[in-house]
């Protein structure tokens, strides 16, 4: 009797941390800057995002997503404007709408096409119809077969 009731609260517990951690809270504006910083790529380092990079410009470039997110502007116009100046380069996950997106659909095309070829080759189609030699072709090819053991030999 004390397990099940042991169980039940264990159960209670998880379920109360489950409802707590999953309800929806603002995100506070260093988190807002965090967030928008670690999306847009360094133009200096390239390989880094803005938040990871040490550069001056990538400096400036935080500073700049900083002011605007005290102005009170939402994390798409802080996207958009860094996409007008730089494109849609800036952003380390470029959006799959862009022709940019024309790079992951082009993997997944190559997949699709291999799959169908391999799935047509293990089906083999229709049969097809071999016709059975001649005796005469028969009888010639055993003469030649002849003559090539005879020449070897």
């Amino acid at each position: 009797m004390k397990t099940r009731i042991v169980i039940a609260a264990a159960f209670l517990a998880l379920a109360a941390a489950l409802v707590l951690a999953a309800r929806p809270h603002e995100p506070t504006a260093d988190e807002r800057v965090d967030r928008i910083t670690a999306e847009l790529r360094c133009p200096v380092c390239q390989g880094l995002s803005v938040k990871d990079s040490p550069s001056e410009t990538a400096r400036q470039m935080r500073d700049l997503v900083a002011e605007r997110v005290r102005e009170g502007k939402s994390d798409a116009e802080i996207e958009a404007e860094f996409r007008a100046a730089y494109g849609d380069w800036v952003l380390l996950s470029p959006p799959i709408a862009s022709w940019s997106g024309l790079v992951w659909l082009a993997p997944l095309a190559a997949i699709a096409a291999g799959l169908l070829l391999a799935t047509a080759r293990v089906r083999g189609g229709a049969p097809i119809n071999v016709a059975e030699p001649s005796a005469a072709q028969v009888a010639a090819l055993r003469e030649r077969v002849a003559r090539e053991e005879a020449a070897e030999g």
